[in-house]
């Protein structure tokens, strides 16, 4: 029985590598005011954006009901698959719950449910992990061990223009102790136990990709590594290419925050995600 991976559409990931990849995404869904649209499908990263920065309210969000993940593992089931089910941080986002409901209503199927305890690219190398492992022939359980030490070894770091978003949008965890302290400079955070934290702050765009590049430096050799961006993709770019070396196999994944995501870090955000076996030494 081949083994299929499921993740939701925090992961970030760009399309083209999901379907690559052959990862299913269930999307979360996006609201402004009485419009409701499912995040990456829907509605375009572009236009997104450019409705957030003219709202007058930000918009909500809502995780993936359980029936929505009881038709993708159905559907897979039924193909004779088996399925590794890995999501966004449960402390972040009901997502996870969502798809256990959906693994209740199955009884003893082959599905495994994993919480990457991480969100957007940081979900992202989790699950390319996993498919990783699928491809050279794993079975269900050395996928997940194979998810599972990606979770051990993936941090995910965000350059953002304000903390605004994020704290209007309640998932501010403990970077709000830097809420009051910021004047001209752009706050750094990380995800570290499913939890957003505070990773420091800078004065400039130079110096937030000079602090995401000490980042990886410090890491390398890199088993995997990203960068997303919302609006400033020149800074993506800029990184990416300082990243390559830093690689194994000299991939750098660039990939857009999407509606859901990008409602938290707003616009002008950032960022940089790892997988490395120096991650616990160091974070």
């Amino acid at each position: 029985m081949a083994v299929k991976v499921v993740t939701d559409s925090t992961a970030d990931l760009p399309p083209e590598l999901a379907r690559e990849l052959d990862i299913t995404v269930a999307p979360l869904s996006v609201r402004f005011g009485q419009e409701s649209f499912l995040d990456g499908v829907d509605l375009s990263s572009d236009a997104f954006f450019q409705r957030l920065v003219a709202a007058k309210e930000l918009p909500t969000t809502s995780q993936p009901a359980p029936g929505a993940f009881l038709l993708v593992y159905r559907r897979l089931l039924e193909a004779g698959h088996q399925v590794l089910s890995v999501h966004v941080s449960e402390k972040l986002s009901g997502t996870l719950n969502s798809a256990r409901q959906a693994k209740e209503q199955l009884g003893n199927a082959p599905i495994q449910i994993l919480d990457s305890q991480q969100a957007t690219l940081g979900l992202g190398l989790v699950a390319t992990a996993a498919a990783k492992a699928v491809k050279a022939g794993a079975s269900l359980q050395e996928t997940a061990a194979a998810a599972n030490e990606a979770i051990g070894q993936v941090q995910v770091f965000g350059v953002l223009d304000t903390l605004e978003y994020l704290q209007k949008g309640g998932r501010i965890g403990k970077a709000r102790a830097l809420v009051g302290s910021l004047l001209h400079v752009r706050p750094i955070i990380t995800i570290k136990e499913g939890v957003t934290h505070s990773a420091g702050m800078a004065r400039s765009r130079a110096q937030g990709i000079q602090f995401l590049l000490t980042v990886a430096r410090e890491r390398a050799p890199l088993k995997q590594a990203a960068v997303i961006y919302s609006t400033t993709p020149l800074e993506a770019d800029q990184l990416a290419e300082q990243v390559r070396p830093l690689v194994q196999d000299g991939a750098v994944m660039k990939a857009r925050f999407g509606p859901v995501l990008g409602t938290y870090v707003g616009p002008g955000a950032w960022g940089l995600a790892v997988q490395s076996e120096k991650r616990d030494s160091l974070s």
